[in-house]
């Protein structure tokens, strides 16, 4: 005798069961920092820092989360307009440009985050769209 209803509900109770082992896997993964040990990919720590033997913020952000440095394209349709980069915050103070990076001392940061263009303005305000490198010094 067959029973297409019970085939059917073991077939759904086993893709449940699946999703539900790679959600969990997945939450497991993200929650213990993930395969490299990083619980944030937006931070850079003091210790990374010092490990890191960098100078400068720049030197710091280029060798550890470079995709920091990265232009977030053309905001504007005029060509003569060059392509966006982040601007930095020391502090939670306005500091200037990617380039001012240069003149902040690596030995003088607890940590580095990168803010994409949503959480720059809901943070920042207006005016960072390329989205902020935030520092924030040791006290």
């Amino acid at each position: 005798m067959e029973y297409p209803a019970l085939r059917h509900a073991v077939r759904r109770a086993g893709l449940a069961l699946t999703t539900a082992t790679i959600l969990g896997s997945y939450a497991c993964v993200m929650h213990h920092g993930g395969p490299a040990g990083r619980a944030d990919n937006s931070v850079i720590t003091a210790d990374e820092i010092d490990s890191s033997h960098a100078f400068s913020a720049y030197d710091a952000v280029y060798r550890l989360r470079p995709t920091f440095l990265m232009s977030r394209g053309r905001l504007s349709l005029d060509p003569r307009v060059p392509p966006a980069l982040p601007n930095v915050y020391v502090d939670n103070m306005r500091y200037g440009d990617a380039s001012t990076l240069r003149d902040v001392a690596a030995g003088s940061i607890e940590s580095i985050r990168f803010y994409d263009a949503a959480e720059a303005q809901y943070k920042f305000g207006h005016g960072n769209m390329a989205g902020v490198i935030a520092i924030i010094t040791k006290h």
